[in-house]
């Protein structure tokens, strides 16, 4: 299990980020209104360009500065985590757009975990699976 509290009307989580056997932990908004995850390359790998990325599948994306697009690139990163919760290998959208400040973990990984909100107490829980969430539930 993993629980954070609200920062500022957002779910903001911790991630472990592993790509190339380099461990990055990265601040996310936990946001179940986008659909994808999305991260400023910098936050992964202050070494990545680019030009780098431009074999990659890449999409424009809004909703990062108003109604602007940016330019995303579709980015395998060899782990990623949150408290004890290991999704493993992933694929996440990365910009070079010095404008997106915010990195977002979106719907495509939300959907792998399972959650409780406690609204009085302004706190998310999130479990690995099913059976975690129902063990603690059923302990209460």
């Amino acid at each position: 299990m993993y629980s954070v509290s609200l920062e500022d009307n957002r779910v903001v989580i911790q991630c472990n980020l592993v790509t190339d056997s380099r461990m990055r932990f990265v601040s996310a908004v936990y946001d179940t209104g986008a659909r994808y995850t999305c991260f400023r390359a910098s936050a992964i790998d202050t070494g990545i360009k680019e030009d780098d990325c431009k074999e990659f599948e890449s999409k424009y994306l809004s909703g990062f500065i108003g109604d602007s697009f940016s330019k995303f690139y579709k980015y395998r990163i060899d782990k990623l985590a949150y408290g004890t919760i290991d999704l493993g290998e992933q694929y996440i959208w990365l910009t070079f757009d010095e404008n997106v400040t915010t990195n977002v973990v979106g719907y495509d990984i939300i959907k792998q975990v399972s959650r409780l909100s406690i609204a009085n107490e302004d706190k998310e829980m999130f479990f690995g699976d099913v059976s975690e969430l129902k063990q603690f539930v059923n302990g209460i």
